[in-house]
């Protein structure tokens, strides 16, 4: 049987932006080969909807509120919690 080279499950993706746009497009990507997220973004209804609609791939997501254009909110946003 040949081994599927996609499969992503068991493996965490972080992806920057990941609730909108290109970074929602990898996410979705991602998240249909199987594997957990972990969004950042800064907008909290637009985290909400991208976990949202990645949770229908039966992943594990995790939003963190995170501006990557600020040092100290990219160091406080390595995730802290649990995934829920």
């Amino acid at each position: 049987m040949a081994q599927d080279i996609f499969d992503l499950t068991g493996k965490v993706s972080l992806v920057t932006g990941g609730n909108g746009g290109i970074g929602l497009g990898m996410a979705l990507g991602l998240a249909g080969r199987g594997s957990d997220i972990v969004i950042w973004g800064t907008n909290p209804a637009k985290n909400a909807s991208a976990r949202a609609e990645l949770e229908t791939f039966g992943v594990r997501v995790l939003d963190i509120i995170c501006d990557v254009g600020d040092r100290v909110a990219v160091e406080a946003g390595r995730p802290r919690r649990s995934w829920g």
